[in-house]
């Protein structure tokens, strides 16, 4: 995906300040990578927005920013695209394009969209003419479907190539063409129906490639991503809400012009993506594969409730046949801040239990696990100390000679890594598998990294 570049945190700070949005996250204020004089570009933006103007920025991508600097036009020269909402109507989205002639920023289109929020940006180049178009998505609202426009400049003019409805959408190369390909997700909650539209390159055009019905009878789709399936296949993968709690995921890859499901339900199996709670696909290992996430409930805690169960969130990768093949396993706690990656040597031999002694001070502990329960011994504990108490908490962990490593020192609370002190009573075959289980301090960092809640 060809990356937009981004307004430096100064200026774009100055920008939303001077037209009085004050919202903007603090993450979308990006470090400098654009060239060029933003003194310049800042001016130019702030001349040419209608008054009573306030920078909005997109929903997503993540990466995406309120102002971008995008050659449109093949000249070698970027274009600054900025994204405004006006006093006037709570249901208009604003596009400012401004492009630069003998050094002077000049307007080059202006146009709004109906809408209340600006859910999605992107630039890509969908009908292959190796200039980018202009994906601009925009919605009304929670639960409500959204509308997505794509845009093209030609000879200093905008023009809308495609406008289609969309619950959730990706963009990447899905037919391996080596072009940017557009997924649409449409979910029709009083129907009870759904399908997903691809779009692509077709005779120097944006045209529709296939289309594939899914699941209607669901809650919703959450999320849509295009990216590696396996080390030879892309592959779409779409997040499904199936109830209340349940969820699952939809893998779909390309096959001689059509979309085809490798891991789809055969009658009386189980889904394989089925998942009591939702957890998206991601390359959680950094290999440049997508991997499948599915919770997984840890041996021992029949008796707990749903919400009590400490969930494992278990990626898998596609096996490029009808299966999957387990990568790794997390366990994931937001409300303590962490993301602890079980070690492989831990496979199948751990659970994990998990409490609150009170709000600012909260318990998870490993466990070797073996014959069914019959033989379990405490591997690794993560607690979290509140600040204040911190000072006392390590005095009496130094006193008692307990082995700790801080791993995250926060305002309001501290996080540590307790190791046994002692090695439980155990058979000797059995004391031998759990001293070979114990992690070094180095390993607990290695398989620790700090995460904060999902938006």
């Amino acid at each position: 995906m060809k990356k937009a570049w981004l307004y430096s945190a100064v200026l774009l700070a100055a920008l939303l300040g001077g037209c009085g949005f004050t919202d903007t996250p603090n993450e979308l204020m990006r470090a400098p990578t654009a060239d060029g004089d933003q003194k310049s570009i800042n001016q130019a933006v702030m001349q040419f927005l209608p008054p009573g103007s306030q920078l909005t920025v997109p929903l997503h991508p993540s990466e995406a920013s309120a102002v971008t600097l995008q050659d449109l036009t093949g000249d070698g020269n970027p274009e600054v695209v900025a994204f405004f909402k006006t006093e006037k109507t709570d249901y208009e989205i604003g596009v400012l394009v401004l492009s630069q002639k003998q050094g002077n920023w000049a307007k080059l289109a202006s146009f709004t969209g109906i809408g209340s929020e600006l859910d999605y940006v992107t630039f890509e180049d969908l009908n292959g003419d190796q200039l980018p178009e202009m994906l601009i998505g925009l919605g009304g609202g929670e639960n409500l479907n959204k509308e997505l426009s794509v845009y093209s400049i030609t000879q200093g003019q905008v023009q809308e190539l495609i406008k289609q409805p969309y619950s959730v959408m990706a963009v990447g190369d899905l037919t391996g063409n080596g072009l940017s390909d557009l997924a649409l997700v449409l979910h029709d909650h009083n129907n009870f129906t759904s399908k997903v539209d691809i779009y692509g390159a077709q005779d120097g055009k944006v045209a529709k490639l296939t289309e594939l019905p899914l699941e209607g009878a669901i809650n919703g789709y959450e999320q849509a991503i295009i990216g590696k399936a396996s080390p030879t296949q892309n592959g779409l993968f779409i997040e499904a809400g199936l109830g209340a709690h349940s969820a699952s995921t939809e893998l779909l890859v390309w096959d001689e012009g059509k979309l085809h499901n490798p891991l789809a339900k055969i009658d009386g199996e189980m889904d394989l993506t089925f998942k009591p709670y939702s957890l998206y696909s991601e390359d959680i290992n950094g290999d440049g594969i997508i991997e499948i996430g599915v919770t997984t409930q840890p041996p021992g805690t029949d008796d707990l409730s749903m919400a009590e169960i400490p969930w494992v969130s278990s990626y898998f990768q596609w096996d490029q046949m009808s299966g999957l093949k387990p990568i790794e396993e997390h366990y994931q706690n937001f409300l303590m801040g962490y993301d602890f990656r079980i070690p492989d040597k831990w496979e199948g031999k751990y659970t994990i239990t998990s409490s609150a002694q009170d709000p600012n001070s909260m318990l998870t502990r490993f466990f070797f696990y073996a014959d069914n329960g019959k033989t379990k011994a405490e591997l690794l504990t993560l607690q979290t100390v509140p600040t204040k108490e911190w000072a006392k908490f390590e005095s009496m962990l130094k006193q008692k000679q307990v082995p700790y490593i801080v791993l995250k020192e926060a305002t309001k609370q501290v996080l540590v890594a307790i190791q046994p002190q002692v090695t439980p009573t155990l058979g000797k075959s059995a004391k031998q598998e759990y001293k070979s289980l114990l992690l070094t301090p180095d390993e607990v960092r290695k398989h620790y990294k700090p995460v904060t809640m999902p938006m």
